[in-house]
């Protein structure tokens, strides 16, 4: 723990730091967002994340066959950034940056070949590419998004990014295949993998080419977009009608999305109601959202998980537009978001992006996202209870953080050193998190052993320190480190 001088002091030696970045490309410094340490430390979570999917791998009917490249790829990255690290801060001569430059590729290369004793030129291939992509993205990004993130933050969302791509490319042939025998699971897979792909891609030609910004331009874009995701014949029959089929095969998932359509009336009147009284949100008012996100997860995974992971899908893809309008400024609809981004941002919204929300909902998501076979057979089998996993969004920031935001911003006395975080808070996040597993124990969703009760207790209390000391976004990490420490069970 640090005094709030002894932070300060920190503070202005980083942003004194910051301004020596001028080596690591065109001369231009990159600027981390504002009051908040580097996060170093937050770019080893994914890879250990991925590394923990092995622990439970064997017994996964889905397995997928990319999940090993995709782990050393993360701990590719996460060398990665260590050695970026380590250039940016000291001044070293061209033959040490040419080394540090070239040694996370290697060593990747090396992972590919003794692990996974693959071919030289397909381990060589790999193991640069997806290194030297990763560096020439995290600093792009960087340098073009001034303030949003730190570089903990940065390493997070854009290994995240990579793995998508790389997980992509690794699926062609399946995707181009379009087999028939493909389960429901892996039909939404394909085609959210896809949407996505279409997605980034627009998102790329706007930034490099201001003319589509304009709204004509903008909306015809869209429209295209549109078509692509829902008429390209990566499926057998196209996507849209994979989608409706899948849809009205089930009267649960009728009601489901009739549950999400109600949900979706009372966010956007909640939204309106806050900007219509022209008042910034208090904390206790932007955790309705985290209410009304536990109420799409927790059934969604307990009964419709295939039908959730494309929801999820669908839902970051609409953050995305309504995003891109925003800082496009693209009418009618940019004033609106304007007026809402500066209703809701917090603290933690510095710079271009409205990170919370995205963050929010990425932190939810990504236990599904990463987990090997997340809406398999598997997953309701009372052997291998993988609920509590793929709940880590949910149980950190749906229940967890906001009881902590609640109790402790109404209640809390006792701070602890250094932060504005209460004591209080705390224990509410601990009591609200394990009333939940114990619920979901009672329910019979899980089935707690006595181990599994342990591991449970020491990812809530580990969770519990993180969300109230740390000053990176709490949506993105939290998630992450519950969902490692849960799937040593």
């Amino acid at each position: 723990m640090v005094t709030k001088e002894g932070r300060s002091s920190a503070e202005s030696n980083e942003v004194t730091e910051e301004s020596k970045i001028s080596d690591t490309g065109n001369g231009k410094a990159l600027l981390t967002r504002q009051n908040a340490s580097p996060g170093y430390w937050l770019c080893v979570l994914l890879p250990i994340a991925f590394i923990s999917n092995f622990v439970h791998g064997k017994r996964c009917s889905e397995l997928d066959s990319t999940q090993p490249i995709l782990a050393i790829a993360a701990i590719g990255m996460s060398i990665e950034n260590f050695c970026l690290f380590g250039f940016m801060f000291r001044k070293t001569d061209l033959p040490r940056k040419i080394l540090i430059a070239f040694v996370p590729g290697l060593f990747t290369t090396l992972l590919y070949k003794i692990l996974l004793q693959q071919f030289w030129k397909y381990s060589l291939l790999l193991g640069f590419a997806t290194t030297f992509c990763y560096q020439n993205t995290y600093i792009r990004i960087l340098r073009g998004l001034p303030g949003c993130f730190s570089y903990g933050e940065a390493a997070v969302l854009i290994q995240g990014l990579i793995l998508f791509l790389l997980n992509v490319i690794l699926k062609i042939p399946d995707i181009l295949s379009q087999n028939k025998n493909r389960s429901d699971f892996a039909e939404l897979n394909v085609i959210m993998m896809v949407a996505l792909t279409h997605l980034l891609g627009v998102c790329w030609l706007l930034a490099v080419a201001k003319i589509f910004r304009k709204p004509s331009f903008f909306y015809t874009l869209m429209f295209l977009l549109l078509i692509a995701v829902t008429c390209v014949p990566v499926t057998n029959p196209i996507p849209i009608i994979v989608m409706v089929n899948f849809i009205l095969k089930d009267k649960v998932r009728l009601k489901i999305i009739c549950l999400y359509m109600i949900l979706v009336v009372l966010t956007v009147l909640t939204v309106w109601w806050q900007s219509g009284i022209e008042e910034k949100a208090s904390t206790r008012v932007r955790k309705i959202f985290h209410i009304f996100i536990a109420l799409v997860y927790v059934p969604g995974i307990i009964y419709q998980c295939s039908f959730l992971y494309i929801a999820t899908g669908v839902a970051f893809s609409i953050f995305t537009v309504i995003e891109l309008i925003r800082i496009c400024n693209i009418p009618p609809l940019a004033l609106a978001t304007r007026k809402a981004f500066a209703t809701f941002s917090d603290e933690k919204d510095s710079g271009l992006l409205a990170l919370t929300p995205f963050c929010l909902l990425i932190g939810c998501s990504i236990p599904i996202w990463i987990s090997p076979c997340p809406c398999g057979d598997t997953i309701y089998t009372k052997d291998i209870p993988r609920i509590l996993p793929l709940l880590s969004g949910i149980l950190t920031i749906g229940f967890g953080d906001t009881a902590a935001s609640v109790i402790g911003s109404k209640f809390g006395r006792i701070k602890w050193r250094g932060t504005k975080k209460s004591l209080e808070g705390t224990l509410s996040y601990i009591a609200v998190i394990m009333l939940a597993i114990m619920s979901l124990n009672y329910l019979g969703f899980v089935i707690m052993t006595p181990l599994k009760w342990c591991i449970a207790v020491m990812a809530v209390l580990t969770t519990s320190l993180v969300e109230a000391h740390t000053d990176q976004i709490d949506n993105l990490t939290l998630p992450i480190i519950f969902y490692t420490i849960m799937n040593i069970s």
